[in-house]
């Protein structure tokens, strides 16, 4: 069936004039969709961090670290995270061991399993 699509050169330019454009198309619609996917969670992660700072701040009002916190719950993607800073609904205070343990578990992470 397509063999006698194309039956010419001239068959073979037009559909390469007609199928390239497409081609370009969609890559550039693929790349636009994964610069936009990363600018996304590159914008999630710093609402998160704001709201950790806010949470970890001396000053500020009760209701707005209430807020905060319950703004977490649309943050499931940190939830080891949080679990580990916050211990039975406070701050935990080892903050240098716990700081500690999780760079060994990223440090653990990015080396991957061992083969």
């Amino acid at each position: 069936m397509v063999t006698k699509m194309i039956a010419t050169w001239q068959d073979a330019i037009a559909w390469g004039v007609l199928v390239l454009p497409l081609i370009v198309l969609a890559w550039a619609a693929m790349w636009f969709v994964n610069v936009q996917a990363e600018r996304n969670r590159y914008e999630r992660y710093q609402r998160f961090h704001a709201i950790m700072e806010q949470l970890g701040s001396k000053d500020g009002s009760t209701a707005d670290k209430m807020a905060a916190a319950y703004e977490l719950r649309n943050y499931r993607e940190y939830a080891d995270v949080i679990s580990k800073i916050f211990a039975n609904g406070h701050v935990r205070t080892d903050a240098n061991d716990m700081l500690q343990a999780q760079l060994k578990e990223t440090l653990k992470y990015v080396r991957g399993p061992k083969t």
